[in-house]
């Protein structure tokens, strides 16, 4: 996860879909010690180590966004959002 965390460095985007795929709803596949060495390494940015503390942490909006990147859309969501941008709600 170094050389991926080097990759994306300052690319948050590029650095939440690497995180997508080690956490998952039905499972984290980074443990405890995998972390605290990423959280003590020099190669990964402040902004790498906030988010990936919260990307474990099932509590916040940071891990149900990374869990949501795993998800396919709902057509019904999605329909609703083409509809507003056909009415020119959202530009």
């Amino acid at each position: 996860m170094i050389k991926i965390a080097k990759e994306t460095k300052y690319n948050a985007g590029h650095w939440y879909r690497y995180l997508r795929k080690f956490i998952k709803r039905d499972k984290i596949l980074i443990d405890k010690s995998t972390e605290e060495k990423l959280l003590e390494s020099s190669e990964l940015t402040n902004f790498q180590k906030v988010s990936l503390k919260l990307a474990l942490d099932e509590t916040t909006k940071v891990h149900e966004y990374i869990i949501n990147l795993n998800e396919k859309t709902k057509k019904k969501n999605f329909n609703k959002l083409m509809e507003k941008i056909r009415e020119n709600e959202i530009k």
